[in-house]
């Protein structure tokens, strides 16, 4: 069996693919559930939802700092990454997030919102946060 593998370099590197991607999920929601914690914690802000999804979108958590509504991107970057989270979400990714928030708007018709993003760096069990309040966005 280990011989057939070996011999297969096209489903070792899809193997190593699928590792690593599930490495990567699994750092990411460590890191989402970081800021969580930070944002109930620290902020006291109550988390109203995690992992909203609309259509093709997904906004990580929203919370509530009283009476805004805050909708969060978390990024969590190795430390030393040449891209900080912050820097991260791009043009793009804020154009894919604005229809999840903007239903979720509608929907609970609300009238104060923001947009923060949450930077978490990491290198072997040590994490770093950094929490950028009122992001430009809308």
């Amino acid at each position: 069996m280990g011989r057939e593998f070996e011999s297969h370099p096209r489903l070792q590197n899809l193997v190593a693919r699928k590792l690593a991607w599930c490495d990567r999920n699994r750092i990411g929601a460590e890191g989402e559930d970081i800021a969580a914690q930070f944002l109930t914690n620290e902020k006291r802000y109550p988390i109203l939802e995690r992992n909203y999804r609309f259509r093709h979108g997904e906004v990580d958590i929203i919370a509530l700092d009283d009476p805004v509504t805050v909708f969060v991107e978390v990024r969590t970057r190795q430390k030393g990454a040449l891209v900080s989270g912050y820097f991260s979400v791009s043009k793009e990714k804020k154009r894919a997030l604005r229809p999840v928030c903007w239903h979720y708007i509608r929907a609970h018709q609300l009238t104060f919102y923001r947009f923060d993003i949450i930077d978490i760096e990491h290198d072997q069990g040590d994490w770093e946060l950094h929490h950028y309040e009122n992001v430009p966005f809308f």
